[in-house]
This record gives C-alpha cells, structure tokens and sequence, in this order.
C-alpha cells in the first residue's frame, strides 16, 4: 500500500505531474499551441466567407469579389490541410518527449528507493504503470488536450463571429426586452457554452472511478500473465494449465467489463443534446430574421456553417474529456508511487573516511520489514547485539527466519535498522551513503538472480569497466571458468533469463564471481555453495579461503566445515542472538550450537570422539 501521504499528494499534484514534463520544452509546446489556434481559425473562418460569397453572388453574380472569395476559401482549405499534419507532428514531438521523460524519471526514481518500497509494492503493479498508465496519460496530452484545447477555441471564435452577425443593422432591433434589443445568437452562445461544459465536466467525473478500476483489473491481467510466464515450468510439471487458463479468463472478463462500462458512458453523452439544441435554437432563429427582413441569406448560411463547424470540432470532445479523465487518474497512480516516503534516507553530510576493516558492531539492533498494510508486528530481529573484530570469517546458522539473511541486508543499506544503529570502524552506516556501502560490501545472494545478458556482462555487474582478464580471473577464483569456456560463445555466450539456462551451481559460481571482482573489504556469503557438488565445493572454498584474507567475511552456513573454520559462529532463532563464539567453545558451553551440529552430515562421528564440558545455553 502506498502511504498516505504519497495518496494526498497524487490527488492535489496529478495536474501539475501532467502538465509539468511539457514545460521542460516551452518552445515546441508555445509553437504547438499557436498552430492549434491558427488551424481551428482555418476551420472556423470559411463559414463567415462562405455567407460573404452567397450575399455577393445574389447582388452581383459571378463577380471578381465573387471570384477571389472562392479562391479564398480554397487556399484555407489547402493551407489548413497542409497544417493539420504540422500541427499533428508537433504535438506528437512534444508528447512523445513527456513519455520519454516521464519513465526515465519513473525508472530512475524507483532505483533510488529502498527495498522497504519494493517490499509493499508489487513488481507487476510496477510494470504496468511503467508502461500503461504513463503511456495512457500521453494519450491524455495528445490528442485528448490538444482537441480539447481547439474545442475550446472554436467556441470562442464561434461566439465571436456570431456577435458580429448580430450587430448586423436591423438584427440588433428584432428582439427585445423592455425596449432593450436582445443579440439572441450571443445569448444562446454565453447561455449554451457553459451548460454544455459543466454537463460535460459533470459527465466526465463519472468515468474516474472506472477508468481507475480498469487500470487495476489491467494490473491484475498482468500479474496474472506474468506469473504464469515465470512459473511456466512448474504449471507444467502440475498439469495445471487448465486452472491458469480459467483464472485468466476470469481476470480478462473483469477487465472487458471495465471496458464496456467505460464504452458506454462515451456512448450515452448527453452534453451533446446540449450542442445539438443550441445548433437548432441558433438556426431557427436566423430562418426567423431571414423571412422577417432582417438578416440575409448569406448571413443565415454563415450561422449555419459556423454551428456546423462547431459540432464537426467537437464531435471527439466526449471521447478527449473521458480520455483526459482518465489520464487523469492514471497520473494519480503514477504520482502516489514517485511521492513515496522512503524510511531509508541518505545523510545530508556523509562521512567518506571509514575504516571498511574496522569492527562491525550491532548495537541493540531490532528491525521489522513493511507488509502491504503497513502495521506489521513481527521484528525479523529484535535487540541483537554484537561486536565482529574486522577482518574475521564470521558464520551465521540457525533456523529458518531467524534473521540471518535480514543481517546481511542490514550490512548492506538496504535496509536501515527501525531500532538501534549498526556502525564499521566507528562509524554509523546511516552517516555512509548507500552508493559507498555497496562499493565495498559484496553479497553473494541465496536466490541467485542473473540478468539476460552475456556471461561476462553478469561477471562485471558491479564494476562495468573491468577487464576481459580481470573477468576471466574472478571466474576462476570462483570454478565458473571451467564450464564457461564450454558455452557456445564462452564468455559472449547469452544467459537466459533469470539464468534458467545454468544449474543452480553454475549460477552460484557466476555468482560469487560477480562479488569477487568488487573485491569488497566485507564479503557477505548467503548460503553461497549449497547448490554444488562436494568437489566443486572444495574447489570454491579454496579460492574463497585465498579471497577472504585481509577483509571481514560473514557467510550464512550449514556446511560443517565452514562452522569449524570459522573466527566466530553467531547463532541466531526468531531474530534473537542465542550464542557466539568459535566452534570449539560453542561445542561445550552452548545446546542450542550443539543440537544444529549434531545434525550435519558427518558431525556425529566427529562429536563422539569430543567430550562434552559444561551445559550452556
């Protein structure tokens, strides 16, 4: 759930996130702008010449007046051809450039936020905001803006026009009130213009709610999709496709709802009763000043025409008001994600000497992670403490969501502490900038992610500048160079996504070459070497024991041997700190360490040659 402070900000800033990233080119928008103004001009103008070449044609017949003024109408009709497709490109120019800005500045804006945001907002509500809602608010911009714009411009020119026909001598005397002569075409103008507008506004408001819950019902389409699409092996192996396709089905005809309940309301516009009386009430009207005297035919036929060209310019104006509300609403969305207050700030004068050697204390340290409802309760750790001497091997073990990996993240700045403060050398990770701490902190991850690029692009993720050879060594270091060299391009040889193409071993080597060639001053290992064979897993160790010398490692382990050689072993159960010290001392002071041991692969055979000296906690 996006905050509620994020939610009150996108309702009183979605016009301005709309009409802001058009500002950044004034030029181009000023230019667009004049050529909607002249181009509905051109529209609007040949009905008045149109009722100047009837009047002259019946005073004078085929006249060189006559003549110019068809020739005139002619060119504006070329000329306004020829603009319309300017007018089209230049909004397209401008509109296109918002877009592009627009997820540029969407993209770079959720790079900067903490895990804490991607934590209580899905990736496939990401998505589809990253690609729909902000490409439905373009829409919104052009055509919707730009026709609404010259919708309104013709009304003016409109009434304008009809204002002077009804200063036409013996027009203005027709009709009156108490001796006062009424400019009734002008009446019916102010009086129409504004009704129709607040009907329309009115009408548009209805298709808010809507075009919201289209968007989320697109969402949901989505989240769907792309949860098949990832899991399409598993779907298989279960035979589940069926009851995928059903859950589809049903996603996709809340979605066609949506749609044709949104379809209907463009359909059933009533405002455009509204036009239409005016046109009749107008006409009528100049048929009556016609047959009494008082206005001739070709002023009728100008009236006409300019009703006429009214209509025909705001025949899409239902379609642009409910496509502009509902870029509306999108633009809400957009803004409740960008206005989301991060827990995680970066610190306003940071401190850049830091001893990355030094002693890594956790000082009374307790953090929870963010649910989607934001009031969750559970402390993943709570009130742990605990000195690291800089440059140990450090294991973490203990069960399942005890807070091991919730350390390692912590040690990373992606999270901050709720309570208590995490310092290196002294100094409090809140005071080092998040860019600092991951250039010297590494992570070999436990669910290893892998992008859809070459091998050697994943190699040097953290460090784009690295070498072929500096490459090629960290894949040796870590038993990667082996398999790689028999790909079929070798390095150049492109991973599937999400590595699907390379076993769970294959992609824990790439892994942990990715973090050596960082060559981090803390190595944080997750589980690291749970997916390789026993060789393989000598091999590695090996390259890690070299790798480890001269910087603090802190592996997350349930290997034996890592246990045993091991500076200090940190037992961890519900986010509590149970015991710490070396394997030998745990052994005989802690039952909690002793029980954990006993139940690796080979430990008994090893415990019972050990005598037990003292309980322990």
């Amino acid at each position: 759930m996006i905050n509620e402070d994020g939610n009150g900000a996108s309702r009183s800033a979605a016009a301005r996130y709309m009409l802001g990233g058009l500002r950044k080119h004034p030029g181009a928008i000023a230019f667009a702008l004049l050529l909607t103004l002249v181009s509905t001009f051109l529209v609007t103008v040949p009905s008045v010449i149109v009722g100047m070449a009837v009047d002259e044609l019946a005073a004078s017949g085929l006249s060189g007046q006559f003549t110019f003024l068809v020739w005139l109408i002619v060119g504006l009709g070329l000329i306004y051809m020829a603009l319309y497709f300017v007018v089209g490109y230049v909004w397209a120019i401008v509109t296109l450039r918002w877009e592009r800005d627009a997820r540029q500045e969407f993209f770079e804006e959720l790079q900067d936020y903490s895990m804490t945001f991607h934590d209580v907002v899905d990736s496939k509500r990401l998505l589809s905001v990253a690609m729909q809602d902000i490409g439905w608010v373009r829409m919104s911009l052009n055509p919707a803006l730009r026709n609404l714009i010259g919708s309104l411009i013709s009304f003016a020119l409109t009434g304008v026009f009809l204002l002077l026909v009804d200063q036409t001598p013996g027009l203005t005397g027709l009709v009156t009130i108490f001796g006062f002569p009424i400019p009734v075409l002008t009446v019916i103008m102010l009086l129409g213009t504004p009704i129709y507008l607040a009907f329309a506004y009115r009408y548009a408001n209805a298709v808010e709610p809507v075009r919201r819950q289209r968007a989320e019902d697109m969402e949901t389409l989505t989240s769907v999709s792309q949860g098949v699409f990832q899991g399409i092996e598993v779907v298989r192996a279960f035979g589940s496709e069926d009851r995928e396709q059903e859950k589809f089905h049903d996603v996709s005809k809340a979605y066609e709802k949506m749609v044709a309940k949104e379809g209907k309301l463009a359909a059933f516009y009533i405002p455009a009763l509204v036009l239409t009386g005016m046109t009749t009430l107008a006409f009528a009207y100049a048929g009556y000043a016609v047959l009494a005297g008082a206005l001739t035919q070709g002023a009728m036929i100008e009236v006409l025409g300019l009703l006429l060209a009214l209509e025909g310019l705001n025949f899409h104006l239902p379609a642009m008001l409910l496509m502009l509300r509902g870029g509306y609403v999108n633009a809400q969305r957009i803004v409740e994600i960008l206005s989301w207050k991060d827990p995680l700030s970066e610190p306003e004068y940071e401190i850049t000497e830091v001893d990355w050697l030094g002693d890594i204390v956790f000082d009374n340290v307790s953090f929870k992670y963010s649910n989607e409802n934001g009031n969750n309760d559970h402390y993943a750790l709570n009130d742990f403490s605990i000195t690291i001497p800089g440059g140990s091997k450090v294991a973490l073990v203990g069960g399942p969501g005890g807070g091991k990996s919730t350390l390692l993240k912590l040690l990373l700045r992606l999270y901050d502490p709720s309570e208590g403060t995490i310092s290196v050398g002294g100094v409090d990770l809140r005071n080092v900038t998040t860019e600092s701490v991951r250039n010297v902190v590494g992570l070999v991850e436990q669910d290893i992610f892998l992008f859809r690029m070459t091998v050697r692009d994943n190699i040097a993720f953290g460090r784009k500048e690295a070498t072929l050879e500096e490459i090629v060594d960290a894949a040796m270091r870590a038993q990667a160079d082996e398999f790689i060299v028999e790909l079929p391009e070798g390095y150049d040889s492109m991973i599937g996504e999400r590595g699907m193409t390379l076993s769970g071993g294959q992609r824990q080597r790439l892994a942990i070459a990715r973090a050596l060639i960082q060559d981090p001053k803390i190595l944080l290992l997750d589980d690291s070497v749970s997916a390789v064979d026993a060789q393989t897993e000598f091999l590695m160790r090996k390259a890690l024991d070299e790798v480890m010398v001269g910087r603090t490692s802190i592996t997350v382990t349930q290997r034996l041997r890592t246990l045993m050689e091991s500076d200090m072993v940190l037992i961890v159960d519900r986010g509590r700190l149970i015991a710490a010290g070396c394997h030998d001392d745990l052994l005989r002071t802690s039952e909690h360490y002793r029980k954990i041991f006993e139940r690796l692969p080979g430990a008994k055979a090893l415990l019972d040659t050990m005598p037990v000296v003292g309980g322990g906690s």
